[in-house]
C-alpha cells in the first residue's frame, strides 16, 4: 500500500525529531492553563521573528530579481483568538479532518473525537486544551452524537487541537474501518512478518525497519477490524 512508505517516514523521523516536541507537550499539559497559553503566544511570538529576520536576511543576499519565499502562515485560515476568561465552553466540537484526496469533516460540529496518538489515545471534547499531536496508526473515531460515530484507520499524520474549541486532523492516509478487508489485511501480515525476520537473520537493518513499519502497520489494522466486529 502507497500509505506504507509515507508511514515509514513518519516512523523513521521519530527517533530523531520526536523526543524533545514530546517532551515540550508533557512540560506544557502540567502547568497551569494560562501559563500554557503565555507559552502559545511566545512560540507564535518567536515564529513571526524568525520570519522577519529571514526575510531581511533574504533581501540581503537573494538577486534582486528573485521574490522571497511563501509561508505556510499565508495560507492558513487566521485563527480566532482564545476564548476570554468566564466565557462558556460550547457545547459542540468543531472539527475537521483533512486527506489528500479528500475532506470527510469540514468544520463539523461533533461531540467529541478520539485520537491515536504516539504518546496514547487521547479523546478531544469541547474546552479542551491546546494540544498538537502526531498519530501512529490506529482509529480515529469522530462521535458525531450520542449513539452515532464513524471510525477511520488513519496510516500517520497530524492532530491540533486549539484552544477556540475546533480540532483539526491531517492524515497521511485514512480509510473508513469497515472498508478494510480482513484477508487481505491478515496476509499482508504474514508477509511483512515473514520479511522482517527474514531481514533480521540477514542483517539488513534498512529492510528489517521497513518490515517493522509493515508489520506495526497491519497489526493496527488487524487490531482495527477485531474491535470493530
Amino acid at each position: 500500500m502507497a500509505f506504507l512508505l509515507r508511514a515509514a517516514v513518519s516512523q523513521l523521523s521519530r527517533t530523531t525529531s520526536g523526543a524533545q516536541p514530546a517532551a515540550a507537550l508533557r512540560c506544557m499539559a502540567a502547568a497551569p492553563f494560562a501559563q500554557r497559553m503565555g507559552s502559545v503566544r511566545g512560540i507564535a511570538d518567536e515564529a513571526k521573528d524568525t520570519k522577519e529576520e529571514f526575510l531581511a536576511k533574504w533581501n540581503e543576499v537573494a538577486p534582486s530579481t528573485l521574490d522571497p519565499p511563501s509561508f505556510a502562515s499565508e495560507f492558513l485560515e487566521k485563527s480566532a483568538d482564545p476564548p476570554a476568561d468566564g466565557a462558556p465552553v460550547p457545547s459542540k466540537l468543531t472539527f475537521s479532518f483533512y486527506l489528500p484526496h479528500e475532506k470527510p469533516y469540514s468544520s463539523a460540529e461533533v461531540d467529541m473525537v478520539l485520537v491515536p496518538a504516539i504518546t496514547g489515545d487521547f479523546g478531544v471534547m469541547p474546552g479542551h486544551v491546546p494540544t498538537a499531536a502526531q498519530l501512529r496508526p490506529g482509529v480515529l473515531t469522530v462521535q458525531e452524537d450520542e449513539g452515532t460515530s464513524k471510525k477511520f484507520f488513519v496510516s500517520s499524520g497530524f492532530a491540533f487541537v486549539h484552544s477556540d474549541s475546533t480540532a483539526d486532523v491531517c492524515a497521511v492516509e485514512a480509510f473508513p474501518v469497515e472498508d478494510l478487508d480482513a484477508a487481505t489485511v491478515e496476509a499482508g501480515l504474514a508477509d511483512y512478518t515473514a520479511k522482517l525476520a527474514s531481514a533480521t537473520s540477514g542483517g539488513d537493518d534498512y529492510e528489517a525497519a521497513a518490515a517493522q513499519i509493515g508489520v506495526e502497520v497491519y497489526s493496527a489494522m488487524n487490531a482495527a477490524i477485531t474491535d470493530n466486529k
